[in-house]
């Protein structure tokens, strides 16, 4: 199958959410290198409430399955993580409509989730942040225009999980963890693990998805 009707992009955003949760104490533990540790608790809940909102809804339209997601994180979420995270997946609602997603539109959808992030924050990669997970990802997307969803997909999970390792070593510039300063500097960055764990749990319902027969 070359892409996904709305329903399964529905039953592919609700599997990658879904995989996410799954990872709260990990995340957890990676935040509580950064003296905090509830970053896998914040996505846990916000990710929980956007699966239950998918499983709810009946969008008509490719890009109203992430809106629908966006929608739920930001309610729920609280805080920078969930405002960053509404910001990102709510954009999909300023991308052209589409019934069928396939790499190019995801590349649009997401493109625009990037454009909605960087308006609302100035990082980039390098400030230890969720940026440095996402960039490198959209990147990745962006350099192949003719990937397979799947292969696409998971050519952007590997480059944030890449991203992700990348900010070990870097001084945080943004969020609490900023006031930490040096003592940071040793620890991978929690927002940055938690975007590329979304890439991967999408990479892999994608290739679950993709198998499927045409309808």
């Amino acid at each position: 199958m070359v892409s996904l009707h709305t329903e399964q992009t529905r039953r592919l955003l609700i599997s990658a959410l879904q995989f996410v949760a799954e990872k709260v104490d990990y995340l957890n533990e990676v935040d509580r290198s950064l003296r905090v540790g509830d970053h896998g608790t914040t996505v846990a809940r916000g990710v929980k409430a956007a699966v239950r909102d998918l499983e709810a809804a009946q969008p008509v339209n490719v890009n109203e399955v992430f809106v629908v997601a966006g929608k739920a994180m930001m309610k729920s979420m609280g805080g920078a993580s969930g405002v960053l995270y509404g910001v990102f997946f709510r954009a999909a609602q300023d991308a052209p409509v589409t019934l069928r997603l396939d790499c190019l539109t995801l590349k649009e959808l997401l493109n625009a989730g990037l454009g909605s992030l960087q308006l609302k924050t100035k990082a980039q990669v390098g400030d230890k942040t969720m940026l440095d997970a996402a960039i490198p990802a959209l990147q990745a997307l962006n350099q192949r225009g003719n990937d397979s969803l799947s292969e696409g997909l998971n050519r952007a999970a590997s480059a944030a999980e890449k991203g992700a390792q990348g900010t070990v070593g870097l001084v945080p510039k943004f969020g609490r963890a900023k006031t930490l300063g040096e003592r940071a500097v040793a620890a991978q960055d929690p927002g940055a693990t938690s975007m590329a764990l979304l890439f991967r749990g999408l990479a892999e319902a994608a290739a679950t998805l993709t198998d499927e027969p045409s309808p």
